[in-house]
């Protein structure tokens, strides 16, 4: 007698194409999946598709879109598996992609979970980390495994923009669905922090550090932590913050301070210190634009260098001509003969050896200083002298 044959397992079926849509507990749409070709495993309710899109909603609106070369679909939609080139899309005039090669989809939780390294780009910055959350509900996007938040300067993001728009033009007929954009430029500055959580349709970030900057000049900025808006375009440095120059064999060092990653301007209302070669800066507020290399202390300007100090309302400095100004009530003070200074104004510049030198632009100035004691370089003892005023 011959054992019964065995059971064979039923071949998938090929669909040409494949639907699925869920709604809330008010009725709307809450996500869906379509997919030209799949095949259907009845037993194990498992699907495998091809070119996958699909579409998130938000109270009922289309919110994110979703791509994938493959996928599979369990328990009709329990968990979608995304893999090859996954994009999430943020609809609306001013989207944001965010990027994976893998990426476990739950909908029910509304979770994106990505093993893989993620890539979120906007207009101006791009975050990356080895693994992310994306709670869809909460619009929160997780990032964990060596954050870092790189950004570009608008002008110079609108000229790679305008080359690629014109090299795209010439190769149309060739280019696939899924060239990229344009080759944005190498970023003005690149943060790195131990983990942030981002919010792609308001643009929120907070992130934990230790935070870690790097500009293109070379400039390294740290901070304990961040918290900002990429869409407004700022980012809060959360205090100790310290700015290092090692080219300019400076630093400064701040309370909490906002970083103008649009305006490309650096600005604390507390007071800070700092060191130019040989010249020690402090005072009660600073505003730096960095794009024109200005320093402004707007408030309690002490200015200190070797036999030198001085002190004003206002200052400005161009660290790239070296040229300083100091305005209102200006005192300045010289061990050599404790000779004072009083002007409305003293110009001056950061000479090679690291000292300020300075001048008066014409206008009225009051000094003082003492003579040498009796006695000195050999002359006759005489009566004290007194202080001279000019």
């Amino acid at each position: 007698m011959q054992p019964p044959p065995k059971k064979q397992a039923p071949e998938p079926f090929v669909f040409r194409s494949l639907n699925l849509r869920q709604q809330n507990a008010k009725g709307e749409p809450a996500w869906e999946l379509t997919s030209p070709e799949a095949r259907y495993d009845i037993e194990r309710r498992l699907a495998q598709a091809r070119n996958l899109q699909g579409v998130t909603y938000l109270r009922g609106k289309p919110h994110y879109r979703v791509s994938a070369r493959v996928g599979t679909v369990l328990n009709d939609g329990e968990l979608i598996q995304l893999e090859g080139d996954v994009r999430i899309t943020l609809l609306g005039k001013d989207p944001v992609l965010i990027r994976s090669q893998q990426v476990r989809w739950l909908p029910r939780q509304e979770l994106m979970v990505m093993d893989a390294k993620a890539v979120a780009t906007d207009r101006l910055s791009r975050l990356t980390a080895n693994k992310a959350r994306f709670l869809l509900q909460q619009d929160r996007l997780e990032l964990r495994g060596q954050p870092q938040l790189e950004r570009w300067d608008p002008s110079r993001t609108k000229a790679a923009s305008d080359r690629g728009t014109a090299a795209a033009a010439t190769t149309a007929a060739t280019a696939s669905p899924t060239t990229e954009p344009a080759p944005r430029p190498a970023a003005q500055e690149i943060l790195t922090v131990r983990r942030a959580d981002w919010s792609p349709g308001s643009g929120l970030l907070q992130a934990a550090g230790p935070v870690r900057g790097r500009r293109s000049d070379g400039q390294v900025i740290t901070a304990s932590a961040l918290e900002g808006n990429l869409r407004q375009g700022f980012v809060d440095l959360l205090a100790p913050v310290r700015v290092s120059d090692p080219g300019r064999k400076g630093w400064l060092e701040a309370e909490r301070s906002r970083w103008d990653l649009a305006g490309q301007t650096l600005r604390t209302a507390t007071p800070f210190r700092g060191q130019l070669d040989k010249l020690a800066l402090q005072g009660n507020a600073l505003d730096i634009d960095l794009q024109r290399e200005l320093v402004v202390v707007p408030a309690g300007c002490d200015l200190q260098q070797p036999g030198e100090s001085l002190r004003a309302q206002t200052c400005r400095w161009n660290w790239s001509t070296g040229r300083f100004e100091a305005v209102g009530d200006v005192v300045l003070n010289r061990s050599a003969y404790k000779q004072v200074t009083r002007a409305a104004r003293l110009d001056g510049a950061i000479g090679k050896q690291g000292q300020a030198v300075f001048t008066t632009p014409g206008g009225r100035v009051n000094s003082q200083l003492t003579l040498p004691p009796p006695g000195a370089g050999g002359t006759k003892a005489r009566k004290p002298a007194a202080p001279v005023a000019f």
